[in-house]
């Protein structure tokens, strides 16, 4: 008789504690960094590892002595990203670059940025330094606004902006992570994803990588490439040496 009494409390708490965990799970929060194209910020849970993305080749063209323009997309528009909440609200689009590997790391400068705004602007370079994801601390400069150039594809226009020399600098690393603080939608190719789009919030604090994007399905690289000052990145040439 005891033991079957022993035997119902301890169902009955099993049930107790599966039904409050099961209620806790349900009401857990769920990620809305982001409002897609104009549509409802995303509310569904999604699993807590996801696959990777590969990360594609960086084109590197020469854009005049000592400059070179670092990019990830074919300069055709497809779609745009951003916030609802605009003009209120603030993000940063950023690129997984990577420093091209001919570079002396004795320190790369950014000196232009180039982007496609589909609705409301951008009015700083953000930069983030290596790392696994664009988290340690960021370097916001001013830059002349990056104005809304229409919706993709109606206006595949792109703005290019100056970057002071020596303000955005890039240190003794493989890869950095640049783009646009912004309060509207970034242009986008879908055509080329390679990996290297990523989106870092101040409204939610959250990080959101390729993975993530590409898991609601958002993939594709935002419309944004820099210009770097790569007189670091010619190679050097032991001279000869004559000793009497």
């Amino acid at each position: 008789m005891m033991r079957n009494r022993a035997a119902r409390i301890v169902t009955i708490a099993l049930v107790v504690v599966l039904a409050v965990a099961g209620g806790l799970y349900a009401a857990r929060p769920s990620h809305q960094p982001v409002s897609f194209n104009g549509g409802q910020p995303y509310s569904g849970t999604l699993p807590d590892v996801l696959p990777p993305v590969p990360r594609g080749p960086m084109s590197v063209t020469a854009a005049g002595e000592g400059l070179s323009v670092l990019s990830f997309n074919d300069d055709t528009c497809e779609a745009g990203l951003g916030l609802t909440c605009a003009p209120t609200c603030f993000w940063s689009a950023v690129v997984d670059f990577d420093v091209p590997t001919q570079c002396i790391q004795a320190g790369l400068s950014i000196v232009g940025v180039t982007g496609k705004m589909n609705t409301y602007t951008a009015a700083s370079l953000v930069l983030f330094q290596a790392g696994a994801s664009p988290q340690a601390g960021r370097q916001l400069v001013d830059i002349v606004d990056i104005p809304q150039n229409g919706r993709c594809p109606t206006n595949q226009g792109m703005t290019t902006r100056a970057v002071a020399p020596g303000l955005a600098v890039i240190f003794d690393t493989t890869n950095f992570f640049a783009g646009f603080y912004n309060n509207g939608f970034v242009g986008r190719d879908t055509n080329n994803p390679a990996g290297r789009m990523w989106i870092r919030t101040n409204t939610t604090g959250g990080t959101y990588s390729p993975a993530y994007l590409t898991s609601l399905g958002f993939g594709g690289n935002w419309m944004i490439r820099v210009t770097v000052e790569d007189q670091n990145c010619v190679p050097v040439e032991l001279q000869s040496i004559t000793i009497d």
